[in-house]
């Protein structure tokens, strides 16, 4: 059981390194000026979202009796339609953006950020956890608490990972000087969040 949970924390991070499970949230809190606390706060918001959405598939296969192969193939419908949401949206935060660079005194920065948040969060709902659902049937041959300390042990790493990545590249970004694109940056996050999601749909990372 000690290696199944050792499996958790290394799949779990390592599956976080998708560019969609980070660089979108790069770009937004970029573009909008967030905080640390609220790209801490979204990230860990939404990255709960995406877990718990793969593990309500997974619970459901487990007590339904359905195989793991079954199950994962609704996490690739699912991950087909979060790339495509990927993508629309990039294309809609692009457009906003490339209106915003001539109106920049009608913006409303409050309520774009609210409405592209929630956005992205339901995009990433979306999202699979494919390498979740194989361990979780694993770990349903242990009892129920072996389950719960699984998907915990797997959410923890996930996001850790979310976070560290997120945080890592805005710090990155910010030692460049961006004045001279400033007006345009929501533009150039809807190229970025439009590239990632063209990205896993053509690639499947």
């Amino acid at each position: 059981m000690e290696l199944l949970f050792l499996s958790a924390v290394t799949v779990g991070a390592l599956h976080a390194l998708a560019p969609d499970h980070w660089i979108p949230f790069v770009a937004l809190a970029r573009a909008q000026h967030w905080s640390k606390w609220k790209t801490s706060y979204s990230v860990l918001l939404a990255g709960l979202g995406h877990v718990s959405s793969s593990v309500a598939i997974g619970l459901i296969g487990i007590l339904l009796g359905i195989t793991t192969d079954h199950v994962n193939g609704w996490e690739n419908i699912r991950g087909d339609v979060a790339s495509l949401l990927l993508i629309g949206f990039g294309v809609a935060y692009l457009l906003y953006g490339l209106k915003q660079i001539g109106q920049r005194h009608t913006h409303t920065p409050g309520k774009a950020t609210t409405i592209s948040y929630w956005m992205l969060f339901i995009i990433i709902i979306f999202g699979p956890c494919e390498p979740l659902i194989p361990l979780l049937f694993a770990s349903s041959a242990y009892g129920w608490m072996s389950v719960v300390i699984t998907v915990g042990i797997f959410s923890a790493a996930t996001i850790a990972m979310m976070q560290l990545q997120v945080h890592a590249a805005l710090w990155g970004v910010s030692a460049f000087r961006w004045h001279r694109i400033e007006h345009a940056s929501d533009a150039v996050a809807g190229v970025v969040i439009l590239v990632t999601g063209i990205a896993i749909r053509v690639f499947g990372i």
